[in-house]
């Protein structure tokens, strides 16, 4: 079997896609020495395949990558005779007529359009709803992004196409517990600073504690993200900008230590297709508070504490509550790692293998 596969999104850097797409093809290129991999890239990556029955296809291109998936990878699959498509980006090229796996990360540009930049919107007001009908199978990174392809798109989609692979848990050591004496007091986030992160709410809730007199400080982690100006110019006026500290991009040692020592995660996010932050930092010992009523629900499960995101209140009153509680115990920190056990990045990758497999089997 020849699997191609579309590495495109390495061109953009560390995002939450490319980091999912490095990790799966990792696990990958371990497992299954069996069959033939072909990664088609625009621009020349970093990524380094070890396994001999993978290589690297550059098909240079200068200008906006969907362009190129678009246009020129469609024929360079016909004539690589590529068996499966496996495309990780959620677009899948439409005018490319074999069989196509298509991932699908979330539906936040049809729940919270004005919460995406222009030209991600017109992506995926276009070009998903052909890529949902265009795909042989469509794999959502969670159950609640598949129901969301069914509350969406009833017309296109059937039951047996759907089926999750999700992400996995960090490679990180597991803090089996957790010394009173490393916990600060601060709460931290980890992500972009973008409108459907939710932050102005969480700094609303931030004033609240401060004039109810629980003041706590704020530690933000990560790139300032799009349209971002409005959170900035909030923070600025607001009475406890004081608490609030900007850290940047973060090294992987670095963003660990603020799970490790911070008070509680907070990730007050509208909308996520999965909520791979939870995880981290469960892995790190740190209780999670976050939103109700969102994918988070099903990742953390009964290991995070939920809010409403649309009440400032209600965020500050579980920031207080988790302040307030004493550090985890064993109990606690045993039911993080029963969540983190629920994903793997090996399991997802032999998942995915095994329905290239399966598919190849039942067309022959």
């Amino acid at each position: 079997m020849r699997i191609g596969v579309d590495i495109k999104a390495f061109k953009n850097g560390k995002t939450g896609i490319s980091r999912y797409l490095r990790n799966i093809l990792d696990r990958l290129q371990k497992i299954d020495t069996n069959n033939d991999y072909v990664l088609f890239e625009c621009t020349p990556s970093d990524y380094a395949v070890v396994n001999q029955r993978w290589k690297k296809a550059l098909l240079p291109w200068i200008f906006p990558g969907i362009f190129w998936q678009q246009c020129i990878l469609p024929g360079h699959l016909k004539r690589s005779g590529i068996d499966i498509l496996w495309a990780p980006e959620q677009i899948c090229p439409i005018l490319y007529k074999g069989t196509i796996f298509t991932t699908v990360h979330d539906l936040a540009a049809l729940r919270f359009p004005g919460s995406c930049q222009r030209s991600n919107l017109l992506i995926q007001k276009y070009l998903f709803p052909r890529s949902v009908r265009h795909s042989t199978l469509l794999l959502p990174v969670s159950d609640y992004v598949g129901r969301e392809l069914h509350t969406f798109y009833p017309e296109l989609v059937d039951p047996d196409q759907i089926i999750t692979v999700s992400n996995g848990s960090p490679d990180w050591e597991y803090r089996h517990e957790v010394a009173a004496g490393t916990k600060k007091p601060f709460l931290f986030f980890a992500g972009n600073r973008e409108p459907r992160k939710n932050l102005v709410r969480l700094i609303d809730a931030m004033e609240i504690l401060l004039r109810e007199g629980t003041p706590v400080e704020l530690h933000l982690a990560g790139p300032p993200g799009w349209k971002s100006r409005d959170l900035h110019e909030r923070i600025a006026e607001s009475p406890a900008r004081g608490s609030i500290r900007f850290l940047g991009y973060l090294s992987e040692e670095e963003l660990k230590e603020c799970y490790r020592t911070c008070a509680a995660v907070v990730y007050p996010s509208l909308y996520e297709g999965f909520g791979l932050p939870l995880l981290e930092a469960l892995c790190m010992g740190a209780r999670v508070v976050t939103s109700r009523g969102t994918v988070m629900e099903e990742i953390a499960g009964p290991a995070a504490h939920y809010f409403d995101p649309f009440d400032s209140r209600d965020i500050a009153a579980a920031i207080r509550a988790t302040l307030e509680a004493p550090p985890p115990n064993a109990d606690e920190l045993r039911l993080f790692r029963t969540v983190l056990d629920t994903y793997s990045w090996e399991a997802s990758a032999r998942k995915l293998l095994e329905l290239f497999e399966r598919y190849c089997r039942e067309r022959r």
